[in-house]
């Protein structure tokens, strides 16, 4: 770590103080980089694992998309189709540095609409399979637990924002450094 007075450095972006010093280039820890890959593989087997049923099967799900009630049979139709495949590029692309902030957003942001999802369905009393793992019919399970969903689906957003505020600081640092 190279330390240089804050007033030789009033043009950089900082990373951070020590006393008076500016900390530059300072390298994320051992800890923090394990924590970080296993954040990364902790999206992408969720999100990988998620996609993989409903790639194989997408006429069901996009019945499940139906029950929903909120869109009509050829949006859910499309998007039966297009989504598990966003789903498996942006789950691969957490590994890729090149896409791993944009992979972050997207999942980030599927994550709020499934957050949203949830949410009116049990405000309106919907009884329907979430869908999200290939869980397509409500036949053998017992009611559905929606604070479990909107809980797994929020700590899930959490792990995605860790992983593209990290990304955003790491970049940062290497552009300061």
């Amino acid at each position: 770590m190279v330390a240089y007075p804050i007033a030789r450095c009033r043009n950089l972006q900082l990373a951070g103080r020590l006393g008076g010093m500016a900390k530059i280039g300072v390298s994320p820890t051992r800890s923090e980089r394990l924590g970080l890959l296993a954040a990364r593989l902790v999206l992408t087997a969720v999100f990988a694992t998620a996609a993989i049923p409903k790639i194989l099967n997408p006429t069901d799900f996009a019945v499940v998309i139906l029950n929903y009630q909120v869109c009509g049979t050829y949006t859910s139709v499309w998007i039966a189709l297009f989504l598990p495949w966003l789903e498996l590029v942006c789950a691969i692309g957490l590994f890729a540095p090149a896409l791993r902030r944009a992979s972050g957003l997207v999942l980030a942001g599927l994550l709020i609409v499934f957050i949203l999802l949830h949410g009116q369905a049990w405000a309106r009393g919907l009884e329907i399979a979430c869908g999200c793992f290939g869980d397509f019919t409500t036949l053998d399970r017992p009611k559905t637990n929606y604070a479990w969903l909107l809980l797994r689906n929020a700590l899930l957003l959490a792990t995605c924002w860790l992983v593209i505020m990290k990304d955003l600081r790491n970049q940062q640092q290497v552009r300061v450094a």
